[in-house]
């Protein structure tokens, strides 16, 4: 019980992280507010997201795998399903802005001009998609976990 309490809150704990950087970041992309410094910024918060998106995906797996359900019952339940292919679509929408942001620092760092207003609200109307999808995944991992839903 004490291994499956400690996964439960590393797995919040990443969920929490990872909530923290996406908004960040959506929040860095208002055009009045990015500037060089901004935009370097940008980029370091953009790769604390995608680790903070892979300490939950892993300590999800790592429920899977040790906590007291089991990995077999976990792999057949549909919610479970929806909530591991909202994720990777959150966090392939996060990945585009993140590459771009990437580029655009690069421009920036070598003297380039900054993006335009209409290219950052490209990226944080993305950034706004993925963190508003973020408060699906919880729910639906709180409905499985109360038996809604499973099979």
């Amino acid at each position: 019980m004490v291994l499956e309490s400690v996964l439960a809150y590393l797995h919040i704990a990443a969920l929490l992280g990872w909530v923290v950087f996406l908004t960040s970041q959506t929040a860095l992309l208002r055009p009045a507010w990015c500037n060089p410094a901004a935009m370097l910024r940008l980029a370091a918060v953009a790769r604390l997201a995608h680790l903070a998106a892979a300490a939950t995906l892993v300590t999800g797996l790592l429920r899977m795998v040790w906590g007291i359900k089991g990995f077999g019952w976990y792999a057949t339940q549909p919610l479970l399903q929806a909530k591991l292919a909202l994720v990777l679509l959150m966090w392939g929408g996060a990945w585009t802005v993140s590459r771009q942001l990437t580029r655009w620092q690069r421009s920036v760092s070598l003297g380039g001009s900054m993006p335009g207003a209409t290219a950052l609200d490209w990226a944080r109307r993305r950034m706004m998609l993925v963190t508003h999808l973020m408060v699906v995944p919880p729910l639906l991992g709180v409905l499985m976990a109360r038996g809604v839903g499973v099979r």
